[in-house]
């Protein structure tokens, strides 16, 4: 299955995150918080959620190249309070046996919750 995820960051009123389903095969889960987040904290939040949510074999797309380069490309992560949640994000994907790969901004189904 494909899955897209987004994450967003405060706003002033919100941060939150999306994750959608290709095909509608199930409903797309949105969080909306009303936390000072960042965006990275927002798109690592909708991938463990993802990534907990998907099957072996599954295809996970983002429009962070940020998450993909940290969790499979080993890019440094350069801040202490992202450190575990790119090692629970690696963890999951080698656990899941599944593809992460980034798709531009406008073909991520996912960032369209947030509109």
């Amino acid at each position: 299955m494909n899955i897209f995820l987004d994450g967003s960051g405060f706003n002033g009123k919100t941060s939150g995150y999306a994750v959608v389903f290709e095909g509608n095969v199930r409903a797309p889960i949105v969080v909306r918080l009303h936390e000072n987040k960042t965006n990275n904290e927002m798109e690592y939040a909708a991938l463990i959620r993802a990534l907990q949510e998907a099957q072996t074999g599954d295809h996970l797309f983002t429009d962070s190249q940020l998450l993909v380069g940290q969790v499979t490309a080993g890019w440094k992560v350069n801040f202490a309070h992202l450190r575990p949640l790119v090692m629970d994000a690696k963890r999951l994907v080698v656990a899941k046996k599944v593809k992460l790969t980034w798709v531009p901004r406008e073909k991520n189904k996912a960032g369209k919750v947030f509109e």
